[in-house]
């Protein structure tokens, strides 16, 4: 009698998995609770570490701010040391000339341009006179030749200085491509550390919200979440259409480097219902985002298989977290329309990013996960036309869910 009870428990467990496959033992909920306090104090590591990034960047951009004022004002000052050199070559010729008027009054030599000089000296009276005249002559050729002097010095300076403030200002712009890159450096490992679609702080809460809805499932910390949540979940057998008709704009590329990840959806006007594919929990919803406008984010189970499903860009949300709905409930509108553009940056016009991965995101249980990382290692599903009922290539067009 034994052996056949065990036998019997065998065969209903192996029945339940074999349909359920996703309802493998897993975590608990106190496993579960303690990987978001884990990703609590995670995050807040990120977050100081982000935090530093970002003064750096405003460090770096100050110095850009300041290096293109430096550039500006050394710019002016070029133009005015041209302006000068001009001045002072100018000055030079009538100076030189003034000069060569008097040496040639000091060899008592004629001028047939200008014979001041001459005159002045040879109008003396006596000799006394004459050397005193001739002794202030050579004080004035004197006092010329020092201006010249310095009009040439000053000339020098001003090339100088043009020569000086061209080499500082090259020096400027170097300086202002090492921070433009230095501040690309920082932003790139901002990004790697920030959600897209979700931030950090909307995760960490998605997260302890999930928490809620495993207890008010019946969960205890001692429960395989598998079993005492998404085994109470309706399998569904297939995807629908999250839209009643639509044409492919962007097909899914993503190949876990770079690329679109999800299917961009047109062909419909803003406010257009979105349906729920299929049978599925809400398990987080994103306001505002920067990145995705509104987003709704459901777990399911499709012939025993766990998936997860990204709506981006909706102009409005008709369901809550922890909500269980339907195939072809009413979900939310299509949005990323000029009405939306205040702060959702990343659309051009009223269209559904819709993406599906394989497991859970932001669930726990054996396929669970909570990294974006692993998400976006997770979404080739969205390409996969037998899994969302839709064919991945540009202008693809349906009408019926």
């Amino acid at each position: 009698m034994k052996i056949k009870k065990l036998l019997l428990t065998s065969i209903i467990f192996s029945f339940i998995f074999s349909i359920h496959p996703v309802l493998a033992a897993g975590k608990t909920l106190g496993d579960y609770k303690r990987e978001v306090q884990n990703y609590k104090a995670q995050q807040e590591e990120v977050r100081q570490l982000t935090t530093e990034a970002k003064a750096n960047i405003d460090a770096k951009r100050n110095a850009i701010t300041k290096a293109n004022a430096d550039i500006a004002q050394n710019e002016t000052k070029v133009e005015e040391a041209k302006v000068k050199v001009t001045e002072s070559q100018e000055k030079i010729k009538i100076k030189t000339a003034e000069l060569g008027h008097v040496l040639q009054s000091l060899q008592y030599t004629d001028s047939n341009s200008d014979a001041t000089f001459i005159e002045y000296v040879f109008n003396s009276e006596s000799i006394s006179d004459l050397m005193e005249r001739q002794a202030i002559v050579q004080e004035i050729a004197d006092y010329t030749q020092q201006e010249l002097n310095d009009l040439n010095d000053l000339v020098k300076e001003n090339q100088d200085l043009q020569v000086t403030l061209t080499n500082e200002n090259a020096m400027l712009n170097d300086n202002i491509t090492k921070y433009e890159k230095d501040v690309q450096d920082l932003q790139a490992y901002i990004n790697s550390k920030a959600e897209i679609g979700i931030n950090i702080q909307e995760k960490l809460k998605a997260l302890q919200e999930s928490v809620k809805i495993y207890e008010e499932a019946g969960c205890k910390d001692n429960d395989s979440i598998d079993i005492c949540y998404y085994s109470k979940h309706p399998n569904s057998s297939y995807f629908s259409k999250p839209l009643y008709k639509g044409v492919v704009t962007q097909a899914f590329s993503y190949n876990g480097y770079s690329g679109h990840t999800g299917i961009d959806i047109g062909g419909n006007t803003p406010g257009t219902p979105v349906y729920a594919p299929a049978n599925g929990t809400v398990i987080a919803t994103v306001y505002h985002s920067s990145c995705g406008g509104n987003i709704i984010y459901m777990h399911f189970n499709v012939n025993g298989v766990a998936y997860s499903a990204e709506f981006g860009h909706l102009r409005s949300m008709n369901v809550q977290k922890g909500q269980f709905v339907t195939k072809g409930t009413q979900i939310g509108t299509v949005g990323g329309d000029p009405s939306t553009y205040w702060y959702d940056k990343c659309s051009a016009g009223a269209h559904l990013h819709y993406a599906i991965a394989y497991g859970y995101y932001l669930g726990s249980g054996a396929y669970g996960y909570s990294s974006w990382s692993t998400w976006k290692r997770q979404i080739a599903a969205t390409g996969v036309q037998s899994i969302t009922g839709i064919k991945n290539v540009y202008g693809y067009r349906w009408t019926g869910l």
